[in-house]
C-alpha cells in the first residue's frame, strides 16, 4: 500500500511593529533556521510542531516530509528579503517535491501575528504561496498561536486552521499531533472541513490571558464543550497580538465543523459573545513598583520558596528588546537581598565583561541602548561572576527538549545587597529553570527572581513560586495602550474606544 507523502514546514513570528529592531534573515537564522532531515533529528519527541507532526505520521503511516522550520524570537517588521528567501525556499522544495511524485497533503506550523514589508498580514501571505503551488485539491492544514491575529485570506487558503490551546503554550506538540490526525481523516475521506469565524471588536493585553484562570479557563472550557458537540471538528479561541497593528488585531473564534458552514457560524458567534460578555476580566493584574517594595518588604528572612517578580513592559516574546535596566534599577534602589535577574540584553557589557574574566570589576553603563523607550543606561559597577556561551536546553514544560542560544553571557555581581543579573547579547524571554541552572545558579534558593515576561514564564517559575507579581515598566509590551500609537488596527474597538457594541 502506498504511504500518503506529506510535506510540512514551520516559519513563526510574532511582530511587534513598534520595535525598532528588524527582523531579518539573521534574526531566523540566530534562532536555529533548520532544513530537510535535521529537523527530525533534533525535534522529534519535543514539544514542539514537529514533535507532533512526526508522532502524527509514526500513527498513521505518513511519510513526513520536513522542508524547513524556524521561528525568530518576537522583534519588528520582517523584512523583505527575510520572508522572500524563507517562501521561496518552501516554494521551490514544494514544487520539486510534486515533481517526483504527487503530493498528498501540507502540514504548516503559522504564528498568525507576522507582519512584513511585503504584506500586513504575513501568514496569510504564507499560505497563499503554498496554496498558488499546491494547488486547489491538495488539503493544507496549519497550526497557529493562541495570539494569532486570524485573517480572513488566512482561512480561505487553508483547509483548517488549528489554534493552542494553552497559554503558557505547553500544547505545541498536541495541536499538531491534532492537525495531522485531521488531516488523515480528510485524506481518508472522512472529514470535510468547513471553516467559519467571528471577531468581536475586542482586541485585549494578554497578562490575563492565562489559559489556567478566568476568564480565559472558562472560554476554552466552552471552546472544548462545542467540540463534543455532533459534526464539530475543532474550536479555535484565539486573543490575538495587538501590537501587530494591523486591520484584523484582535479576538477571533474559529469553529470548524465537517461540511456543515451554517452550524460553523452559529456556534463561533456562540463563543464570540461569551468572549465579550467577559470582555473586563482581561484587564488589569498590573501593580506598580511602588507596591511591588511593599510586597516584597514583607517577604520573611528565610522565605520557603521565592518571590517572582515579572517586568512585562520589556518582555522580549512581545517585541520588546528585552534591554531595559529598570528592573534592575528598582532592585538596587530598594536594596532587595537574595535576587537574580533573568536578563538583560547588552553585547557590549558582555564583551567587557570577557574581557574583565571571572572575578574580575567592571564599570558598566548597562541595558537601554536599543531605543528610548524602555528607560536609560543603568550606571553600575559590577563583579564577574561568570562567563558562558549562553546555551542551554529546554526541561519544559514548555518548549521541553528544545536548545536555546542566548549568545555570550555573562553573570554579574552588583549593588549591596548584590543581586546577580544576567547579562545576553541575544533577546529572550526566560520561560525554563535551565536559564539559571545551566549558569550554576539554583533559583529555588533565591528570595527574589526578577524576569522579563509576561505569561509563557508561569508554566516553569509559577510552580516553584510564592507569589507572583507582575509590574509594568517602560515599554512596547505593556498592558498600557496609551504608549502605542496605534494606525491600522481597525477601530473602534475595545479597549481603545469607547462605546463599542458587538451583536
Amino acid at each position: 500500500m502506498k504511504r500518503l507523502r506529506v510535506a510540512a514546514a514551520q516559519i513563526s513570528h510574532e511582530t511587534n511593529v513598534f520595535s525598532s529592531v528588524e527582523t531579518d534573515l539573521n534574526s531566523f537564522s540566530r534562532s536555529g533556521l533548520l532544513y530537510g532531515a535535521e529537523i527530525i533529528e533534533r525535534e522529534q519527541r519535543t514539544n514542539s510542531a514537529f514533535g507532533g507532526f512526526s508522532e502524527g505520521a509514526e500513527r498513521h503511516g505518513f511519510e513526513l516530509i520536513p522542508i524547513v522550520s524556524v521561528w525568530a524570537t518576537p522583534s519588528g517588521m520582517v523584512t523583505a528579503d527575510a520572508i522572500t528567501q524563507l517562501i521561496d525556499h518552501v516554494t521551490v522544495a514544494l514544487r520539486e517535491l510534486q515533481e517526483q511524485a504527487p503530493l498528498d497533503g501540507v502540514l504548516l506550523a503559522l504564528h498568525g501575528a507576522m507582519v512584513c514589508e511585503l504584506d500586513d498580514d504575513g501568514d496569510g501571505y504564507i499560505l497563499e504561496a503554498v496554496r498558488r503551488v499546491v494547488g486547489p485539491d491538495i488539503p493544507i492544514v496549519s497550526t497557529l498561536d493562541l495570539h494569532a491575529n486570524i485573517t480572513p485570506r488566512m482561512v480561505r487558503a487553508a483547509t483548517a486552521l488549528i489554534g493552542y490551546d494553552t497559554y503558557p503554550h505547553v500544547d505545541m506538540a498536541a495541536r499538531a499531533l491534532e492537525a495531522t490526525d485531521l488531516l488523515a481523516g480528510i485524506l481518508a475521506g472522512e472529514v470535510s472541513p468547513v471553516m467559519a469565524f467571528v471577531k468581536p471588536p475586542m482586541a485585549p493585553t494578554s497578562q490575563n490571558m492565562i489559559t489556567d484562570r478566568e476568564p480565559m479557563r472558562a472560554l476554552i472550557a466552552h471552546a472544548h464543550e462545542i467540540e463534543t458537540r455532533p459534526g464539530v471538528l475543532n474550536v479555535t479561541f484565539s486573543g490575538g497580538f495587538p501590537p501587530s497593528d494591523v486591520f484584523d488585531t484582535g479576538v477571533t473564534v474559529l469553529v470548524t465543523t465537517d461540511d456543515d458552514a451554517e452550524l460553523a457560524h452559529q456556534y463561533a458567534h456562540e463563543l464570540a459573545a461569551d468572549a465579550w460578555a467577559s470582555r473586563y476580566g482581561f484587564l488589569g493584574g498590573v501593580t506598580s513598583f511602588v507596591d511591588a517594595a511593599e510586597i516584597i518588604s514583607a517577604i520573611p528572612d528565610a522565605p520557603k520558596r521565592p518571590l517572582v517578580l515579572v517586568d512585562i513592559g520589556d518582555n522580549p516574546w512581545s517585541g520588546s528588546p528585552g534591554d531595559s535596566a529598570e528592573l534592575l534599577r528598582f532592585l538596587l534602589e530598594r536594596k532587595i537581598p537574595g535576587a537574580v535577574l533573568a536578563m538583560i540584553v547588552d553585547p557590549e557589557s558582555v564583551q567587557q565583561c570577557i574581557t574583565a574574566g571571572p572575578g574580575g570589576t567592571v564599570d558598566l553603563l548597562l541595558g537601554g541602548k536599543t531605543d528610548s523607550l524602555h528607560g536609560d543606561p543603568l550606571p553600575v559597577r559590577a563583579t564577574v561572576r561568570s562567563i558562558s556561551d549562553g546555551r542551554y536546553v529546554n526541561i519544559g514544560p514548555m518548549m521541553a527538549g528544545l536548545p536555546v542560544d542566548l549568545g555570550p553571557t555573562a553573570v554579574v555581581l552588583c549593588g549591596d545587597p548584590a543581586v546577580e543579573v544576567i547579562i545576553s547579547s541575544f533577546a529572550e524571554t526566560p520561560i525554563d529553570l535551565n536559564i539559571f541552572r545551566s549558569i550554576g545558579i539554583e533559583p529555588t534558593r533565591r528570595q527574589v527572581i526578577a524576569l522579563k515576561g509576561k505569561g509563557h514564564f508561569r508554566a516553569a517559575f509559577e510552580p516553584i513560586a510564592s507569589q507572583v507579581v507582575l509590574v509594568e515598566g517602560p515599554g512596547i509590551s505593556g498592558s498600557d495602550f496609551s504608549r502605542l500609537p496605534f494606525k491600522r488596527i481597525r477601530r473602534p474597538i475595545w479597549p481603545l474606544d469607547d462605546g463599542v457594541t458587538f451583536v
